[in-house]
């Protein structure tokens, strides 16, 4: 699946929730999230604000009122993360590393999207068993 800007939007706002930097293990918990606006396939812009409120809903509320295209995460339930496509959102679960290397990698059309990946089903945290660093599950 490839994610594209929207018609009557030239830019593309990228959301990634983070800890100090580092893609958070848990998109339900996490404090601030990083956001990235791309466009023509550069980032031309970044911002981190706090979220407000923790669990799905209250995130899948922030990511609508800060108007993100993508959510690229860690560990998502189900429920999350039918939440944030219910809103529109393209999801890219499952990643673990550098918030600024998940957007870089993601602005070069390097980041593999991953409909079927279930983060009910990993073995461990998938950040965890990613390796700490941005690739897909295939």
């Amino acid at each position: 699946m490839t994610v594209q800007a929207k018609k009557e939007d030239t830019i593309m706002r990228i959301a990634i929730p983070h800890t100090d930097g580092q893609i958070a293990e848990a998109f339900e918990s996490a404090g601030s999230f990083k956001l990235f606006n791309l466009e023509n396939g550069q980032i031309i812009s970044e911002v981190t604000l706090p979220a407000f409120g923790s669990g799905g809903e209250s995130m899948a509320e922030f990511l609508k009122i800060a108007r993100a295209d993508v959510l690229i995460c860690g560990g998502i339930t189900a429920k999350s993360r039918q939440l944030v496509m219910g809103s529109g959102l393209a999801v890219y679960p499952g990643f673990g590393g550098s918030a600024d290397d998940a957007a870089r990698a993601f602005a070069q059309g390097g980041l593999k999207h991953d409909d079927g990946h279930d983060c009910a089903h990993c073995k461990q945290d998938c950040a965890q068993h990613n390796h700490g660093h941005a690739h897909s599950h295939d």
